[in-house]
């Protein structure tokens, strides 16, 4: 008989490592929303998570569904160019819609899909195996449980529980709009406490998301969303004001991470993705990361079994890697973040001078890490 996983979340992090893991296990994915899917928003997946998809087979759909851009500028608000890099790897650097991702990790998956499945508590026996009692009144017992439910996760709490994750201070709105131009590149640009990042997805079609220092989810009424970034984006250079123009839904969140902290495990319950390594997006690598978290935990099981060894390994090589990540993108978005006129001048000027090639090698020690050849 096979032995049973249960996967807590339906996102990036539960349906890569469903796609991983062996068939000799039985594998279940519990989605608490009432369908699995998406966000209408983009994402960017680098070369460090496209190896993933390559190893598992769907490198050429992901590719024929996104944008690749091979130039990154960095702008001022008013349009001047700070610097432009080159991202150079055997895999290209791509742009996806998060519904078009999630599309193509769901279709033909070999595991067993549940809605409507919030986890309400959960009980390591005696015998290893491990009892999840759900919000609508069910219970199953499992012989692992994979911990996939994000930065707010239930799962987390059993183990570590360290409470709410931490406000960062100012919130992002994000969009996708389709286009009448094609400008083919990513950009950054940098004003007063107030950042926008433009990504082509692909055909005309772009992902945007603008950044704002403002109070922990904080109401755009009475003005209103689109009103609001008007004001806030307006004289900002094209095609910024367009783009935010002609979207017609917008998401708002609050930026957000958690303080890295070593022990995921706790018997057989395990955590990856945003319910491990919660981090800012200022780098772009909370989704790859969890790709790749979900990649090795599914490795280190189908060679040690669920093992308190498998579950080691794991943590061995993923917890450097995400708390690196997560610092590095906390600094950055303080970098971005910044208000004092000074301060900007001073962080606009090192963007002028800093050679593309020094850039490109900051950006490349994350590019250029591959898990799929990690010896475990």
């Amino acid at each position: 008989m096979k032995r049973k996983i249960a996967i807590i979340g339906g996102g990036i992090a539960g349906l890569t490592f469903a796609r991983c893991i062996s068939d000799d296990y039985e594998t279940h994915i519990f989605e608490k929303k009432q369908e699995f899917g998406e966000v209408g928003a983009a994402i960017s997946v680098f070369p460090n998570a496209l190896c993933v998809m390559d190893e598992i087979g769907l490198l050429d759909s992901i590719l024929n569904t996104s944008g690749k851009f091979e130039n990154v500028y960095l702008k001022t608000d008013k349009g001047n160019i700070l610097s432009k890099s080159t991202p150079k790897s055997d895999y290209p650097v791509i742009c996806i819609h998060r519904a078009d991702l999630h599309k193509i990790l769901l279709t033909d998956i070999n595991a067993h899909l549940h809605i409507d499945s919030a986890v309400k508590q959960l009980t390591n026996l005696d015998n290893g195996q491990v009892e999840i009692i759900f919000e609508n009144g069910k219970s199953s017992v499992f012989d692992a449980v994979i911990g996939a439910d994000g930065i707010h996760s239930i799962v987390r709490k059993n183990i570590i529980n360290d409470g709410d994750p931490i406000f960062r201070g100012y919130n992002i709105w994000r969009g996708v709009v389709k286009t009448d131009f094609d400008i083919g590149y990513a950009s950054e640009t940098y004003g007063k406490g107030k950042r926008v990042g433009i990504v082509p997805i692909k055909d005309g079609v772009y992902g945007w998301w603008a950044t704002y220092n403002e109070g922990f989810l904080k109401d755009d009424e009475p003005e209103g969303t689109k009103q609001k970034l008007k004001r806030l984006f307006g004289n900002w250079h094209y095609p910024i004001p367009e783009l935010i123009e002609n979207t017609e839904n917008i998401l708002k969140n609050s930026l957000s991470d958690r303080i890295p902290h070593k022990g995921w495990t706790k018997g057989n319950i395990t955590l990856i993705g945003d319910a491990a390594h919660p981090t800012t997006p200022n780098l772009g690598q909370g989704g790859c990361m969890a790709i790749e978290g979900a990649y090795l935990l599914a490795k280190c099981i189908n060679k040690y079994g669920l093992s308190s060894k498998a579950y080691e390994i794991y943590e061995k090589y993923q917890f450097p890697r995400s708390k690196e990540i997560i610092n590095e993108s906390l600094k950055l978005g303080k970098m971005g973040q910044i208000t004092n006129p000074i301060l900007i001048t001073l962080r606009n000027f090192f963007f002028k001078i800093i050679p593309s090639s020094v850039a490109m090698k900051m950006i490349d020690k994350h590019f250029s890490y591959r898990v799929t050849e990690l010896k475990i």
